[in-house]
Order: C-alpha cells, then structure tokens, then sequence
C-alpha cells in the first residue's frame, strides 16, 4: 500500500502526457508512469530517510558506495526532468549526503574513506552536469570540471609503456589499468563542458581521448574491449556501457563539429553493438550497463531519428517490465534480490523513454 500511494501522489505530477494526446505522447506517459513507479519503489525499499543514504540489496545496511549511489541520484534527476515536485526537492539533500560521505578533496572515494575510482568520479559528474542542465545550478558545473581535471591528470603519459594513454581506472595499489570506461566517459564529461563553456581545451582533451580508444581499445569487431594492463595485457571483454559512453561522445562531438563522419561512426557503433548484445541482455549484460547504452542509443535516435533505436531501447524496458519486477513492491531483480543498481538503471531507462517520446513524438 505504501508505494501504492507514492506512486499515485508521484503519477498526479504528468501533467504534460495527455491521455488523448497522439500515440507517441501517449506512450511518453506510460514510460513516465514507469519511471515515477519504480522511482517510488526505489526510494521506498533501499532509502533509508534517518541516514539519508541508500542501501545497495534491499534489506541491506545503508552504506551504498559511490558507484551504485551516483546511479540512484542520476535515477533522481531524470524523474526531476518529469516533473516530479518532490524529485526536484530531494536532489538538493542527496548531493549534501554525496559530499558528505564520498568527498575527500577534489575527489570522491569509493566509500566513505576509501580509495578513488575514477568511473565512479566520472558517474557523478555526469549527475552533476546533469543537475547544471536542469536547474542551472552552478556549482554542479564547477564540481564537474574540477572532476574532470583531476581525471586528466590520470592520463597516461608514460611513453615507455604499452599503448601509452588512457585513463588509469583507480589509485588503488597493484592496479594500474586503462580502462575504456574512465576514457570514453572522460571524453564524454569533456565534450558536456565544451557545450556549456566553448572552452577549446575540452574538445582538444576529447579529441586525444577518443583517440587513444580507437587505437587501443577498439576490437576487429568493430568494438571496444575492457582495459588494458600496464604489461600490454588486454581484456577483450565487451561491455554494453562501454559502447555506449563511447556512442554518447561521438554525438556531443557531433553536436560540436557538425562533422558528419562523427555521426556515421556512432552509428556504425551503435548498430554492431545492437547486433552483439542483442542475445547477451537477459543471459549476461548487468542491467545498469544496459540502461547506460541505452541511454546514450536514445540520445542518437533524438539526433538521427532512428526509430530502431527507440524500438530497441522500449523493448529491453518492456521485456525487464514483464520478467524483472514484482507487481506487488515495483521492484526489478535479475537473479537475486534487488539490489540498488537493478533499480535506478531501470527508473533511468524509462525517464529517457519519456523524455525521447515527448521531444521527437515517436
């Protein structure tokens, strides 16, 4: 009965989504009922309101660290993006509790006194930038280009070793890898901060970045592998969210350059990545990699207007809707108990789907 009511207290804010409005409108307001519902859950079952932080399983200790609390705050903004009154009001008490708990200098550790992981450093600035768009907030702006300084400074410019570049993934001792995810992501914050300030180093970083990618980290198949060790060794694993942050950068530095080469290459991307995983989402590919491909996929579609990029990323969220969630709490899980992960990837997934429907109608 309890997320009953949230979830009804949170639908009366879709003011936007006619229920007489075309058919794309109209499914605008189903995902956005999605999104607002599994908001509702998430907040009810892993947000613990006395210590102001989240849980990562429910029934867990609140203690999340940084990476699945940075995705449980993006999960926030996008339910914000809808409209959500109370979304709006509580992003304000999270960000508190993010510096409160994962600041330790220019940085964010992994948990409170722990050691920096430069992905997880680069999630909250992308939540950063994302709170700056919505509310023009900016010092969001000003704690994400001091990330991304700091995430610079990780480059590797040892010319000595094997493929040298890269963004190291963490200081942590025994670990100096380079990882596709600290470097696309990197290029990605770049290129978000060329947007809002046209400073030309951004871009030049983003350039340099995306560069290293395809020359190190980019398969024969077209995709991008995991990491690679300071001897040479490469994990050839491929990630979804890899391809997606690097699909996401390509379309800012579209939007940047207006080259359409760019574009062409985010799509050659995005349809070998589509093609890759399309057996692997339900058997292998964690969820929260899923929505982050899909989250940059759909930022693709708004720029090319590829309904099959639309339709792909409604089917995963239509198939985790059926077999995923429990009807009765609004909770996902996929093979266990829910964890805070499952959750805020599937509220992100349905607050783009909304957002894409109402912005090209489709």
């Amino acid at each position: 009965m309890r997320v009953a009511l949230t979830v009804a207290a949170l639908a009366a804010v879709i003011v936007p989504f006619a229920a007489d409005a075309p058919s794309g409108r109209a499914d605008a307001a189903l995902d956005a009922r999605r999104a607002l519902g599994s908001y509702a859950a998430m907040q009810t079952y892993l947000f613990d309101a006395r210590t102001g932080r989240y849980r990562e399983v429910v029934g867990g200790p609140a203690a999340a660290h940084a990476w699945p609390f940075s995705q449980a705050l993006t999960a926030m903004i996008q339910v914000a993006r809808l409209h959500s009154a109370r979304a709006v009001a509580a992003v304000p008490a999270r960000l508190r509790t993010l510096e409160r708990l994962f600041r330790t200098g220019a940085a964010y550790a992994a948990w409170p006194g722990g050691d920096v992981y430069f992905d997880d450093d680069e999630w909250i600035a992308g939540a950063l930038l994302d709170w700056r768009e919505l509310r023009g907030d900016v010092q969001a702006q000003r704690r994400a280009a001091a990330v991304f300084a700091l995430v610079a400074r990780e480059w590797d410019g040892v010319a000595q070793h094997p493929c040298a570049g890269g963004i190291y993934w963490t200081v942590a001792s025994g670990n100096r890898d380079r990882n596709t995810v600290t470097t696309a992501n990197a290029a990605l914050l770049a290129l978000r901060l060329y947007g809002v300030t046209h400073a030309a180093a951004y871009l030049n970083w983003s350039r340099r970045l995306l560069a290293w990618l395809d020359t190190c980290m980019l398969g024969d198949n077209g995709l991008y592998r995991d990491h690679i060790a300071l001897d040479g060794t490469v994990d050839a694993t491929y990630w979804s969210y890899n391809q997606g942050l690097v699909i996401g950068a390509l379309v800012e530095l579209y939007s940047a350059t207006g080259d359409p080469s760019v574009l062409a290459r985010a799509e050659a991307l995005a349809d070998g990545a589509l093609s890759y995983f399309g057996p692997r989402w339900s058997a292998v590919e964690p969820p929260e990699f899923a929505a982050i491909f899909f989250r940059q996929l759909l930022g693709l579609a708004a720029v090319d207007g590829r309904a099959d990029y639309v339709a792909a990323a409604e089917g995963y969220g239509a198939r985790a809707w059926s077999n995923a969630r429990d009807p009765r709490t609004g909770l996902f899980a996929f093979g266990g108990s829910t964890r805070l992960l499952d959750q805020a990837a599937l509220v992100q997934l349905y607050a783009a789907l909304a957002q894409q429907r109402v912005t090209t109608g489709s």
